[in-house]
């Protein structure tokens, strides 16, 4: 879809005074959070003639929900909470656009020239290249490394399964990813270095077990991508700081930290190494960050729908049939949120309504975020809905029913898994 010029700039212009003031909001409460939602806001209306229809659907039902809780509630008690339902998702929305930067400074080498590489070898290095660039990248990895290892039609088996499923586990702990961002929104108070905890684990049973599932069906013709990670460096670094800052002072919000520094580090490596920096910067404030417009609606739309169920709740005393929320509980709602995203729910609407419901119970916030991210991580790999095999399926002529049986089974032992380390937890 092609942007109209002067909307995308002001879009653009819009979605980096979120990123700035959201930092300045969440580190130094100079600004309340407020500032950085009305610009967002701004955006996603000015963005909205250019949103996918099916997600301008989702988004307007999101809406009709949050403004009806919000009705209900405002009837009930006379008060309406419309701060946390313009500003909910602000940092989010900030650390979003923070993070794609960082596709300024890191993207896999695509030269023609580098020879195909095929076996295990092969596989494991695709693996290792989709999840690390995926964990910066994101979503543009696997579509770069998608064309390679194609044959310009189709993608076979194994090289699909290899790639949504070593990008998916990146949700699991990666810092930049869409995931971690709606798991520190909507579990408040949820410690970086415990989701790691988790998270890391995690991912390496997702990887070990793709590369098991893999390697069973002829590793040997597998033809993966010749990536080289020296780029990772500087994204790795940035990483590291980030968890620093946060172990040394936990009161510093790791959203706030990223909103700051993917864009400055990122603009600071782009002038010392580019040609014409300012125009690669520019270009990416007009057409990189409009380019997360569905995006944008649909968090924008679930911060009114999670404001309108919490509005909704404390007014009518609904309550969930248990007492608290432990490991167990925290595996049955993985399994919950992964069933909506295989019928094609977003996750972040699964994670913004679930953290509605489960609020009374006052659960454990790094529990509950980890949950949260075990079920992106595992929806975006099986749900023939996300937007990640969606994209796949246009391009490369693959079915849904294929990429659910597929990866179906792959699901079950990772929420299995998930559930284990859940009962681990010291939160559970």
């Amino acid at each position: 879809m092609r942007f109209r010029p002067l909307a995308a700039t002001v879009a653009g212009l819009a979605l980096a005074a979120c990123i700035g003031l959201g930092a300045v909001a969440s580190l130094t409460g100079a600004v309340p959070l407020l500032a950085a939602g009305l610009p967002a806001w701004v955006a996603g209306i000015i963005l909205w003639p250019d949103v996918p229809r099916r997600v301008r659907i989702q988004s307007g039902v999101l809406l009709g929900v949050g403004a009806l809780g919000l009705g209900i509630g405002w009837r009930a008690d006379g008060a309406v909470d419309w701060q946390t339902a313009i500003a909910g998702n602000a940092l989010l929305i900030a650390m979003l656009g923070a993070v794609s930067f960082l596709r300024l400074i890191a993207v896999p080498p695509t030269s023609p020239a580098q020879p195909t590489s095929r076996g295990r070898r092969s596989l494991a290095t695709t693996l290792a290249g989709v999840h690390l660039f995926g964990s910066v990248v994101n979503l543009p990895t696997v579509f770069i490394m998608a064309r390679r290892m194609s044959d310009g039609q189709t993608l076979t088996r194994q090289q699909t399964i290899a790639l949504v499923r070593g990008f998916g586990s990146a949700a699991f702990w990666s810092p930049f990813f869409a995931a971690m961002a709606a798991a520190l929104t909507y579990a408040p108070g949820a410690r970086l270095p415990l989701l790691l905890m988790v998270g890391v684990p995690l991912a390496g049973v997702g990887l070990a077990l793709t590369y098991r599932d893999v390697s069973a069906r002829d590793a040997e013709a597998f033809v993966g991508y010749p990536i080289h990670f020296a780029s990772l460096w500087l994204p790795g670094l940035l990483a590291g700081v980030i968890l620093l800052a946060h172990s040394w002072r936990p009161s510093l919000s790791v959203l706030g930290l990223i909103a700051l520094l993917a864009p400055t580090v990122s603009t600071a490596a782009v002038m010392l190494t580019e040609r014409r920096p300012a125009r690669l910067l520019v270009d990416h404030v007009r057409y990189g960050l409009p380019a997360m417009r569905g995006e944008l609606v649909l968090f924008l739309s679930a911060g009114v729908m999670a404001a309108g169920l919490m509005s909704l709740i404390s007014v009518t005393g609904l309550a969930l049939p248990v007492a608290r929320f432990g490991g167990l509980e925290a595996g049955l709602l993985l399994s919950v949120l992964v069933a909506l995203a295989i019928v094609g729910v977003h996750p972040v609407i699964g994670v913004a309504a679930a953290a509605a419901v489960v609020s009374p119970l006052d659960p454990d916030p790094s529990l509950l975020a980890s949950c949260f991210l075990a079920a992106w991580g595992i929806g975006v790999a099986v749900s023939p809905l996300s937007a990640l095999n969606l994209a796949l399926q246009g391009a490369y002529a693959l079915t849904p029913l294929q990429i659910l049986r597929w990866n179906g089974p792959y699901a079950g032992v990772m929420i299995a898994a998930a559930t284990a380390l859940f009962m681990l937890h010291p939160g559970a």
